[in-house]
């Protein structure tokens, strides 16, 4: 009886190690991929923000990076081209000079940005602070095919998308393009305007964060 009882509690003693062993090596499996997941995930995202600064500085002679706070435990650095206005996770550069859409626009590419989209109120409010009243501002904002179909430069969607038009507008056909401009006493707001006419831009580009 007492062999018997000693072979029964043995019995258990290796099904509990077998339970357990199978539990060591599926949390070590389970922390292998986790970690493997970490380090890819860490590689792919500063992979893609080293090709980025790479892109930035062929076309600007330097960065100004700010602290936008932590994430976990790393601090995050939010970096915009030195004369460019920061806000949110874009970086924005206001030009005077006085061209057609298309030119604008490809002044923008060519620093590695386009015309700006603008997503919200709030978003819009901060950029007229950095605009003259006097002057009028192309967006990234079309109407390609002139059926009334509006399109923005990065394929934001048009429809779902905040529209900040001026009253009335858009109201008059060959008018394709959009601008931003200050009406007294309306304020700022969108029109639509030719767009081989000659006006200021915006240009605005995503932020590098490192």
């Amino acid at each position: 009886m007492v062999q018997e009882g000693q072979s029964q509690e043995k019995a258990v003693w290796w099904f509990q190690v077998k339970i357990w062993s199978v539990a060591v090596i599926s949390i070590a499996l389970l922390s292998v991929c986790f970690i493997l997941s970490c380090v890819e995930t860490y590689h792919f995202t500063h992979g893609k923000n080293d090709k980025r600064l790479s892109e930035l500085r062929t076309h600007h002679a330097s960065l100004t990076c700010f602290n936008e706070g932590t994430r976990v435990t790393e601090k995050v650095w939010g970096c915009c081209p030195s004369t460019w206005k920061p806000f949110g996770s874009s970086c924005y550069l206001i030009s005077n000079e006085e061209n057609s859409w298309s030119k604008s626009e490809q002044n923008c590419v060519g620093m590695g940005a386009h015309l700006v989209v603008i997503n919200t109120k709030v978003e819009q409010n901060f950029i007229v602070q950095q605009l003259n009243k006097s002057l009028s501002y192309f967006l990234g904002l079309s109407d390609p095919q002139k059926n009334d179909n509006w399109q923005w430069v990065d394929q934001t969607s048009y429809m779902e998308n905040v529209r900040l038009w001026h009253h009335g507008e858009p109201n008059f056909p060959g008018e394709d393009c959009a601008s931003v401009v200050f009406w007294n006493p309306r304020g700022w707001g969108w029109n639509d305007v030719f767009c081989d006419s000659k006006r200021s831009s915006i240009c605005e580009m995503k932020k590098v964060f490192l």
